[in-house]
């Protein structure tokens, strides 16, 4: 009975932190539509949300966190490679997260 309220409680949380997930995407869409009026904080804070949920989504499916990062950096190098997305923008991104991580 305990493993099966442990499976329960997993699934439940799962959901959550997918509902939350979409709740923090829709704010942020949200916030972004205000243009001018928009709250730079705000959308940080969105932003933000919308990572770390997706870590905590991440680890209760059973994903460690660094094999997020590392999936993260891949498809980052890959988009490098596609010239139509190869800019500064992706290869800074990929320098903060290695340097951060070492």
């Amino acid at each position: 009975m305990g493993d099966e309220l442990d499976i329960m409680g997993n699934i439940r949380l799962i959901e959550t932190y997918k509902t939350f997930l979409l709740t923090s995407v829709s704010d942020l869409h949200i916030s972004m539509l205000k243009g001018s009026r928009a709250n730079l904080d705000e959308i940080k804070d969105e932003l933000s949300q919308i990572i770390i949920l997706a870590y905590l989504l991440a680890k209760k499916l059973g994903i460690d966190y660094s094999s997020i990062d590392d999936k993260v950096i891949k498809k980052l190098k890959a988009s490098l490679l596609d010239d139509e997305k190869s800019d500064t923008d992706y290869l800074s991104l990929i320098t903060y997260l290695k340097e951060g991580r070492e």
